[in-house]
């Protein structure tokens, strides 16, 4: 017999997922645990939604200088060297540095 998943469960799950940097497995996760959380769980939860829609929106961010000014597909590992190296001139990658650095600023809201 399994037992029923609490949202201390989902909670942990998603401080793990986090740990692991697995941002969209984490908001899912928080995302299940907050529909059974109350009072101070429910904040918490709320918390790691927040932190965990934000750390999306940077990945979805670098992928897309990535994309666009770099060439590279995805970033996501694909355990393949012919996939997973990628060969860039360096005025590429100080553009990108650049993008990604006012990115972070303009997040901050400097």
């Amino acid at each position: 017999m399994t037992r029923q998943l609490t949202a201390a469960d989902w909670m942990d799950e998603a401080e793990s997922a986090e740990r692991a940097e697995a941002w969209p497995k984490a908001l899912a996760l928080w995302t299940n645990a907050e529909s059974m959380c109350e009072g101070e769980q429910q904040q918490r939860c709320h918390t790691g939604i927040a932190r965990c829609e934000h750390e999306v929106a940077v990945d979805v961010e670098l992928a897309s200088i990535a994309r666009r000014i770099l060439k590279i597909p995805t970033l996501a590992t694909r355990k393949m060297d012919s996939l997973d190296f990628h060969e860039v001139a360096v005025w590429q990658v100080l553009e990108a540095l650049r993008l990604a650095h006012r990115a972070g600023r303009k997040d901050r809201g400097e």
